[in-house]
This record gives C-alpha cells, sequence and structure tokens, in this order.
C-alpha cells in the first residue's frame, strides 16, 4: 500500500473495500519521538502510583489523565483522518497503549473489536486509528489485518482452547483465514493504520530487540448508541446532536484531581456497561450451546 497521501474520495472507498487504511503519514518523526518519551514517563508514573491508574494505565481514558494524549486525540492531522472517513461530528470513545516489549512470546487471536463494545449503528460510524510511535513490523509483534473481513459483519467468538496460553490469546472470531488477505501492518514512527471496529485482526510474539509502543484512538460518530447503561465520550469535532454519551472535559494539567476523579468516574461507568455487553453475550451463547445440545 502506498504511503503517499490519496484523495479523499480514493481514501474513502479504499478503506470501505478493505476494511483498513494504512501506511498514513500522520505526525512528523521528532513528534512521534515526543509523545514515546511522554507515554514511557506517563508508564513509569502510573506504575509507582499504584491503584486504578496502574491497573488501567493502558485504556480506556488515557486522554483523561494527560495533556499529551489529550493534545494526540486533538491533532488536527489525526482528527482530519477521522472526518474524512467517517464524517464531521466526532467523539473520542477511548485510547489505548499497545506495548510489546523486546522477546515478548504475548500474542492476539483473530478477532473483531466490535462485540466486546456494545454498540449500536456503529457501522460506517466509527473507527480505530492506531498510531505507531515506535517502527512496527512482524518482528516486533505487529498488527495483522485481513483484508475484507469486515465485510460480511460480526462474527461468533470463542477461546479455541482452555490452556493459560490459548485464554491470554484471546477469543478467536469464527472467520476463516486467507493466507494471501493476511497484511502485516508495518509503520515507521509517526505513521498510523485504521480499521474498522468489525475488521479481523491479530498480533504476533515479538522476536525483536526493541519494544513497540502504539497509542490508538477510537472516533466515533455521536449517533453510535452505546447498550446496557451509561458511557462517555469526549467531543473533538462538530456538535453531538444525539446525547448517548456524558461529555467529557479535556484536563488541565496532567493528573490534576479534578481530571483524575473524571478519570476513575469513566473507567468505572464503562467497565459497569461493559460488564452487562459481555454477560449478555455469554447468556445468548449458553442459550445457543443448549439449544444445539
Amino acid at each position: 500500500m502506498s504511503g503517499h497521501p490519496a484523495p479523499r474520495q480514493d481514501r474513502l472507498a479504499r478503506f470501505q473495500a478493505d476494511g483498513f487504511l494504512f501506511p498514513v503519514e500522520l505526525l512528523e518523526r521528532a513528534e512521534a519521538q515526543e509523545y514515546a518519551t511522554a507515554l514511557r514517563t506517563y508508564r513509569e508514573i502510573t506504575r509507582r502510583a499504584g491503584g486504578l491508574l496502574r491497573q488501567r494505565w493502558n485504556y480506556p481514558k488515557i486522554h483523561l489523565l494527560t495533556r499529551w494524549a489529550d493534545a494526540l486525540v486533538h491533532h488536527e492531522a489525526a482528527v482530519d483522518l477521522a472526518e474524512s472517513l467517517i464524517g464531521p461530528d466526532l467523539l473520542v470513545w477511548s485510547t489505548n497503549i499497545f506495548e510489546r516489549p523486546e522477546h515478548s512470546p504475548a500474542r492476539l487471536a483473530w478477532h473483531q473489536d466490535a462485540p466486546y463494545y456494545g454498540w449500536e449503528g456503529f457501522e460506517g460510524r466509527a473507527i480505530r486509528v492506531w498510531i505507531a510511535l515506535t517502527p512496527t513490523s512482524r518482528a516486533n509483534g505487529t498488527m495483522l489485518y485481513c483484508r475484507g473481513s469486515h465485510a460480511g459483519g460480526l462474527v461468533p467468538h470463542g477461546f479455541t482452547g482452555s490452556s493459560m496460553g490459548d485464554l491470554l490469546q484471546g477469543e478467536r472470531a469464527a472467520y476463516e483465514i486467507a493466507q494471501e488477505d493476511v497484511l502485516s501492518v508495518d509503520l515507521e514512527p509517526g505513521q498510523c493504520a485504521v480499521h474498522t471496529p468489525a475488521t479481523v485482526h491479530s498480533s504476533g510474539p515479538s522476536t525483536g530487540e526493541t519494544e513497540r509502543l502504539c497509542f490508538a484512538v477510537d472516533y466515533i460518530d455521536p449517533a453510535v448508541r452505546p447498550l446496557h447503561g451509561d458511557d462517555s465520550a469526549l467531543l473533538v469535532r462538530g456538535e453531538d446532536r444525539h446525547g448517548h454519551y456524558v461529555p467529557e472535559r479535556r484536563p488541565a494539567a496532567d493528573f490534576a484531581p479534578e481530571a483524575l476523579r473524571a478519570f476513575r468516574a469513566a473507567v468505572r461507568m464503562r467497565d459497569a456497561r461493559l460488564v452487562a455487553v459481555m454477560r449478555e453475550a455469554h447468556a445468548g451463547r449458553d442459550a445457543r450451546a443448549g439449544q444445539a445440545g
């Protein structure tokens, strides 16, 4: 795939056909290095802090805690990219840090994101922008996409075994992976990849000598409705004419008291809703299994 800028309509058509788009030039390399440094400092602070900050340092509300993460979700290039793919009204629903230490055996099974989000009406209205702050490659366990895997919508997910390794990989999508459709998301610092919540993707172990650091932003149209409880999001462009989400506020300073309160409230709200989402999903799975038996 070309890293050169494409006309908006060409880029949108390619994204809609493949379910992903990469590499997209987003940050200057020096910017990416600055964000990587800020991320590492943040990681160290949260590990020392303990409690909820240590437990949830890497998701889902980093942008409520620090000015650097807030700046990144508001970065003009990132917001422009999101607008070109899902429209002018944009909320940040979640922020995530994906780290893969050198020589890490960790991997993720082939999966879709949307089954775990509890959304209604997300098709064509939600994307994840996955920003490389360090180089990404197969050697350091980068993400893998399966081309066109979003086209059939959501598919069932389940664990493929009972070993600890099977469980740590997460649930696997019931989708036949054709190797000719698999692409490795190889990026330079400052480049990004974008995918839909229904795109089947995975990641492998790292055999590399350096860690992989990526920062992901979930942008959604305010029309996307959360199911099974309240949720919150941050408006970054346009208007929210739907009111499905409790409005979030930008942090005035890193780890400011009001920012910490907002972070804790937003995480607890999200957790309560997603627990309800997963309970319903497992209840439905058990019911189908009983009918089959």
